[in-house]
């Protein structure tokens, strides 16, 4: 274990922790977690009433759920791997926002459409 790779394990060590916050934010707030979400909160409120908000943060949840995890089993692997498993980990996390990246709201939110 080198001073690089435990420097790497804390970055990804506290990302998890705020991915961790983001999950717990979604899961008790449910709905009214909905306003994070990017472009949601710019919606007027009868826009907003045409999409399934607890669909959305229920996802939202699960989604920053699986960062959290992914995070934290990265960071145990960096004292090792180094670069190798923070760079892994940080290729996925981009997959995973730009999977999901769209400029207009309504294909960004069309499968949470009542």
């Amino acid at each position: 274990m080198t001073e690089m790779g435990i420097g790497l394990a804390l970055i990804l060590a506290g990302l998890g922790v705020l991915y961790g916050v983001f999950a717990v934010i979604f899961a008790v707030k449910k709905e009214k977690a909905c306003g994070l979400i990017g472009g949601f909160s710019f919606l007027t409120p009868d826009q907003q009433a045409q999409y399934d908000q607890r669909a959305m943060a229920k996802d939202h949840q699960r989604l920053f759920t699986i960062w959290t995890v992914g995070a934290f089993v990265f960071a145990a692997l960096c004292p090792w791997l180094h670069w190798w498993a923070f760079g892994t980990a940080f290729a996925l996390f981009l997959f995973s926002i730009f999977r999901n990246f769209h400029l207009d709201y309504e294909k960004a939110f069309a499968k949470y459409k009542k």
